[in-house]
């Protein structure tokens, strides 16, 4: 009897602790089922979206900080354009209005260039409306503005009197704010006086033929400039402005000259030909053709040994023809790069 005690003790016992065991292992089971729901559900927890603003057209350092408050990354890529302010958003992807979970990237070409300005065309208008056009261009929704240069006057028989014939930088070049512009005026059909005008600050294209207009033999000494927007400008001139000269002249200038890496289809070029030691003395000329004109812009008596150095401004392909008493010895080309 007792054994048989013993037996449903030790049974009784026996289901308890697997009991026991059970209910652990059962609320073992729900503790991990509910940590793995919670975890489940915090880990599909669904993103913020946002909305993609429209940022084309705007300056970027406005809409970065925008753009990084939105939950949007920018990536940039920079493209090289020049008649387009300065970083200004030229395309955006995705593009306005898609919606797209926080933190996405947003891909933006900007722009990469200087502020340039088209320069309008004042050649045949009165220099009071033409100095108005300088102070109002129109680009897009903006009025700016170009500065007025060296402003110098030549006899026509052909322009009415304060009407420009000529100008530099010419219509159409592309050039930064602070680039001013030189203007050659007609003062009708007056015969030229004998007075040296004041070309300091004029570029060479234009007085060169001021002053061939009036007899005068221009000799170039040619300095050197950092400053690509200085060079054809004439530093300094002799005779001084208002000086009494005549037919037949000499007049020099110091002309500063940017020196070029490459060519671009306007700039200035520098000339230095050396006349041969077996040449007679004689009129030494240098005709440039290009897609502007066709003009001298070397004349002077020479002999053998000598050197045509001058400065001249070239628009496109051009081809220096030098001569010695109108007949050719020699030419030399450029080739924009």
């Amino acid at each position: 009897m007792t054994d048989k005690v013993k037996s449903g003790e030790e049974k009784f016992k026996y289901f308890g602790h697997i009991g026991r065991i059970a209910v652990i292992l059962f609320l073992g089971f729900s503790l991990f089922l509910v940590v793995s729901t919670i975890m489940l559900i915090f880990l599909t927890k669904p993103e913020r979206e946002v909305v993609v603003p429209d940022v084309e057209g705007k300056q970027f350092m406005e809409v970065y900080n925008s753009l990084v408050r939105k939950g949007i990354k920018p990536e940039i890529k920079f493209k090289d354009i020049a008649d387009i302010d300065d970083g200004t958003v030229l395309s955006q992807y995705p593009k306005k209005g898609k919606v797209v979970p926080e933190n996405s990237r947003i891909k933006l070409v900007v722009s990469r260039s200087e502020y340039y300005i088209d320069v309008p065309n004042l050649v045949g208008k009165e220099l009071p409306l033409a100095l108005n056009n300088l102070r109002n261009i129109h680009r897009h929704d903006r009025t700016l503005s170009l500065g007025t240069g060296v402003i110098s006057y030549i006899p026509s028989e052909k322009v009415a009197d304060n009407t420009v014939i000529d100008q530099s930088p010419r219509a159409g070049e592309k050039v930064r704010p602070d680039r001013k512009i030189n203007l050659l005026v007609s003062t009708g059909k007056s015969a030229p006086d004998a007075v040296m005008p004041d070309v300091r600050g004029q570029s060479i294209e234009l007085c060169f033929d001021l002053l061939r207009a009036k007899g005068l033999t221009v000799n170039e000494e040619i300095v050197a400039t950092d400053d690509p927007a200085k060079s054809g400008i004439v530093v300094s001139q002799t005779p001084a402005r208002g000086a009494l000269v005549q037919k037949g002249d000499t007049c020099t200038l110091q002309v500063s000259y940017n020196r070029l890496d490459k060519h671009p289809y306007a700039a200035y070029e520098k000339i230095e030909f050396q006349i041969p030691n077996d040449a007679p003395q004689g009129l030494y000329e240098a005709y440039i053709e290009d897609s502007h004109s066709k003009r001298i812009r070397f004349s002077k008596k020479a002999g053998p040994g000598q050197k045509m150095v001058f400065v001249f401004r070239r628009e496109g392909n051009a081809t220096v023809t030098f001569r010695r008493d109108k007949k050719r010895i020699d030419d030399m080309t450029f080739n924009v790069d």
